[in-house]
């Protein structure tokens, strides 16, 4: 480094330049930062300056990678990731990063994040006393942090993503899968159980929330998000355009209503049955057309005024609701989708029929329920069969 003194605008200025050879031309490039002064502190601040100059070019051209710390590194990639994917799944991303980068520590380089340390890491995710995650949640979890080191790499912060090493061993989950699937959804006394709770402590707004979604399989967010001029009638019959979801954000703590589907088969119009026509049109009446059809304060009118359902108030309502009622599930609002689910395949309905209705682009647990069911009912003609002797 050199120092040249200069005058600008009648002021003495010292410009602190370092030269650095570039891996694209070959040839030096220089660096430099100005001070008005000269005193060892600044000389320092400078070297340390031009330093990081030197590094993010180098970095730039893809021949050094540019000093950050995991905290920073998280930062600057969620706020492209929000810009490129649904609300959803950003929000999910930042949750596992926000674990991720707190185990790791937020101020650890990611230089110093190992395929070693990494296959810990998702092996404790797994297989921990407390709170183990399953295959699902941690192959959830391993794609966010591999789409964060990615984006280390291509802007210059990591040389080699240590996520391409990763060898995790999954567990055997086949009893799980098994367990969770025949608990995935209610009986219908379970059912009318839950609904009778709501309607015993003066939540009606829940129980034809709760209702609504076992008759139409619909998302709560979806649910949340219903507009009175949602409600579309046609021949004598009355159907539901599901175009959107309530969405809720923590920071700040704020909602808003995104008319972006949580996933592209989510863009349907469903047929009602008469008790749930009944519902939507109880109410929507007296309300302004784009006035939510749910809100905690019912007499609201206008969308402005309502206060909108909100799912994890809904999840810890049924929790409760469960004990009392002494059901051993741990329900959420999505057992009532999931129990629409079983209800059609009980009734014979094809699976594409239900996966359209519930606007399942894969249909993965829609066809677990689907599968699960059918086989009881085959499962009991076999226990059955032996009957037609006696006839």
């Amino acid at each position: 480094m050199w120092i040249e003194k200069r005058s600008v605008h009648g002021k003495t200025r010292y410009c602190f330049i370092e030269r650095y050879k570039s891996s694209l031309t070959g040839h030096y490039r220089r660096v430099s930062v100005t001070y008005g002064k000269k005193t060892p502190q600044v000389v320092k601040a400078a070297t340390r300056e031009l330093e990081e100059k030197i590094q993010k070019a180098l970095a730039e051209e893809g021949r050094a990678v540019r000093k950050i710390t995991m905290q920073e590194l998280e930062t600057k990639f969620l706020d492209d990731y929000e810009k490129q994917v649904r609300y959803n799944t950003y929000h999910n991303g930042e949750i596992f990063l926000d674990e991720f980068v707190k185990a790791c520590g937020p101020s650890t380089r990611p230089s110093a994040i190992t395929t070693v340390w990494l296959n810990r890491y998702f092996n404790d995710q797994l297989y921990r006393d407390k709170l183990p995650l399953t295959n699902g949640t941690v192959k959830s979890k391993k794609s966010a942090i591999n789409l964060l080191f990615n984006y280390a790499v291509s802007f210059g912060f990591l040389s080699e993503n240590p996520m391409d090493k990763v060898r995790i061993t999954w567990k055997d989950e086949t009893a799980r899968r098994r367990d969770e699937i025949e608990n995935k959804y209610l009986t219908i006394d379970e059912y009318h159980s839950i609904i009778n709770d709501c309607i015993d402590r003066n939540m009606q707004y829940y129980a034809d929330a709760f209702q609504l979604q076992f008759l139409t399989g619909i998302r709560f967010g979806e649910l949340s998000g219903l507009q009175v001029n949602d409600i579309i009638k046609e021949n004598g019959k009355v159907y539901l355009r599901i175009d959107g979801t309530m969405i809720w954000k923590k920071k700040p703590y704020r909602h808003f209503l995104s008319h972006e589907p949580k996933t592209f088969a989510g863009l349907r119009t469903i047929t009602l049955s008469p008790i749930a026509a009944n519902i939507v049109e109880q109410h929507a009446r007296g309300k302004d057309e784009n006035a939510l059809l749910f809100a905690i304060n019912q007499t609201a009118i206008t969308y402005d005024q309502q206060k909108p359902l909100n799912v994890n108030n809904a999840n810890q309502y049924l929790k409760r609701a469960v004990e009392r009622q002494k059901i051993d599930k741990n329900v959420t609002t999505h057992y009532f989708r999931h129990t629409h689910v079983s209800v059609l395949a009980d009734m014979d309905v094809p699976l594409r029929v239900i996966q359209k209705r519930v606007g399942h682009a894969k249909g993965d647990i829609t066809t677990q329920i689907y599968m699960h069911v059918t086989k009881q009912a085959q499962d009991d003609f076999e226990n059955q069969i032996g009957k037609i002797d006696k006839l």
